[in-house]
């Protein structure tokens, strides 16, 4: 078995705790993000960024301007391209009137203010599922190469080679849709990179999943297509 190819600045090949990262939008007063690694911003941004792909997910705070809130939510549901967009309302009673009008207008659930973020991170792992649902089974990338969900390795022949986390996720997504052109937000999402990290986040993954194909002699299936994004083909290119 080769060993295993661990993320830089990290040791061992472990899943990591889930931190998503998502949008933090406040309707009324300031008030602190609910999580820390919440991204704040303001309605017409977020919105944006739930209609480019580059964020997957947002939660409000429905407190003080109901109203703009729940109008908030039905732009984002009326906007094809977000239709898919995991949408989380903090309210002051999750059984009164106003989480009722957040959940008619198009909210995925809601969350009281008085939360435990433990609670809150565990509904954004549920709610992402649908967004980019759990690796399971197997895929066939290529002749004699297949990736396996369960144990995170690529078996190439008789050979098998354990995949850090993050690029068994990339590859996952690109194989899974073979012959598919996928963005760069698609993938960010599926890699949950944070919309405000570095514009090369992706594409530095990218390079380190090509290294560690080109091991297998892999390379050549994953393609890019410049403004485009990445495909996975079954005939290398």
């Amino acid at each position: 078995m080769l060993p295993t190819d661990p993320a830089p600045g990290r040791a061992g090949a472990g899943e990591p705790n889930t931190q998503h990262s998502v949008l933090y939008v406040g309707f009324g007063h300031a008030a602190p993000r609910p999580l820390d690694n919440s991204q704040a911003a303001e309605p017409d941004t977020a919105l944006r960024q739930l209609v480019d792909g580059s964020s997957w997910a947002a939660m409000l705070r429905c407190a003080e301007q109901a109203r703009a809130a729940t109008d908030w939510i039905m732009r984002v549901r009326h906007h094809p391209a977000s239709s898919q967009a995991v949408l989380l309302a903090l309210v002051e009673d999750p059984g009164g009137p106003v989480a009722l009008q957040a959940l008619r207008a198009g909210a995925d659930a809601v969350v009281g203010l008085r939360f435990m973020p433990a609670l809150l991170q565990a509904q954004l792992a549920r709610l992402r599922e649908r967004v980019a649902p759990v690796p399971a089974g197997r895929l066939d990338v290529a002749p004699r190469s297949t990736l396996d969900a369960q144990t995170r390795e690529l078996r190439c022949g008789a050979e098998c080679q354990a995949l850090q986390p993050q690029l068994f996720r990339l590859l996952w997504a690109l194989c899974e849709r073979p012959g598919r052109v996928l963005s760069p937000a698609s993938l960010r999402v599926a890699l949950d990179i944070p919309a405000r990290a570095d514009a090369q986040a992706l594409h530095t993954a990218v390079g380190r999943l090509r290294r560690l194909l080109r091991r297998h002699g892999l390379d050549g299936h994953l393609q890019t297509l410049h403004g485009s994004g990445y495909r996975w083909t079954g005939t290398p290119g």
